[in-house]
C-alpha cells in the first residue's frame, strides 16, 4: 500500500453538545476532502445505539499530507470545538492492508444516504495467508460488482498484525443484506470460517462521509 497513512479514532463527546461536534466535523471532512490534494478519505460515524461513542477513520496520501491536514485552518477549528465537547479520546495508528472503493467522490451528510459498519477480527497465525487470499477476493469483487457497495478497507493493528479491522460503506441496509447474500460472500465466510480466534461486527450511523473515490488497492 506504499506509504498511505491510516488512523482509527474511538472518540466519547457529551451528548449535549452533538450537534455543533457534527456540524464543525462535517466542516472540517468536506473542505479537507475539497482542498487536501493529500487527503483520500474521512469518515465520521457513531454507534446508533449509545451515540456519545464515535468512529471515526482517516486515510492520507502519505506523512507529509497528514501533516498538511493537521497544520489547516479547518482542523484547527475542529481541535478546538473538541477540546470542549470530547470526554474521550483514543487513537490506533492501523496499517493498510487492502482499500477497495467505488471510483467517484463521495460526499454523505445524511445518515439515511448510507450504512456504513466496521468489523473486528482476532486471526490464527497459521490462518494469515488463506484469511487475506479469501477476504481480498471478496472485497474486490464486491466493490466491482455491487452497486450498493461504496468502499471496503482492511487495515491491520500496528501493534498486534493479526488484529484487522474492516471499515465499510454501503448505500443501504438492503444494499448490506444483498451483500451477504452474494456468491462470492458466502464463499468468503466458507473459506474463512476457522481462521478467526474472535470477530465483532459493529453497525454504525453516517455523519459525515467522504472520499476522493481513488483507492483501488
Amino acid at each position: 500500500m506504499g506509504t498511505l497513512q491510516t488512523r482509527l479514532f474511538k472518540l466519547e463527546r457529551d451528548l449535549a453538545q452533538a450537534e455543533w461536534f457534527t456540524k464543525v466535523g462535517e466542516d472540517n471532512l468536506t473542505t479537507s476532502i475539497e482542498v487536501e490534494p493529500g487527503t483520500l478519505a474521512m469518515y465520521a460515524t457513531h454507534l446508533p445505539e449509545a451515540p456519545e461513542t464515535c468512529y471515526v477513520f482517516e486515510v492520507y496520501a502519505d506523512e507529509e499530507a497528514y501533516q498538511t491536514h493537521a497544520a489547516s485552518p479547518h482542523f484547527k477549528a475542529y481541535v478546538e470545538m473538541a477540546g470542549k465537547v470530547l470526554t474521550g479520546r483514543a487513537v490506533y495508528p492501523v496499517n493498510p492492508e487492502l482499500m477497495v472503493e467505488k471510483d467517484a467522490p463521495l460526499v454523505v451528510t445524511d445518515p439515511a444516504d448510507a450504512a456504513p459498519r466496521c468489523c473486528f477480527v482476532q486471526i490464527l497465525p497459521e490462518k494469515l495467508d488463506a484469511f487475506r487470499e479469501a477476504v481480498f477476493a471478496n472485497m474486490r469483487t464486491s466493490v466491482a460488482t455491487e452497486t450498493g457497495v461504496l468502499y471496503l478497507y482492511a487495515a491491520s493493528f500496528a501493534d498486534d498484525p493479526l488484529h484487522w479491522v474492516f471499515w465499510e460503506g454501503y448505500a443501504s441496509e438492503e444494499a448490506y443484506i444483498s451483500h451477504t447474500q452474494t456468491e462470492h460472500f458466502k464463499a468468503y465466510i466458507a473459506a474463512t470460517v476457522d481462521c478467526l480466534s474472535s470477530k465483532e461486527l459493529i453497525p454504525l450511523a453516517a455523519d459525515t462521509l467522504v472520499s476522493k473515490g481513488s483507492l483501488h488497492g
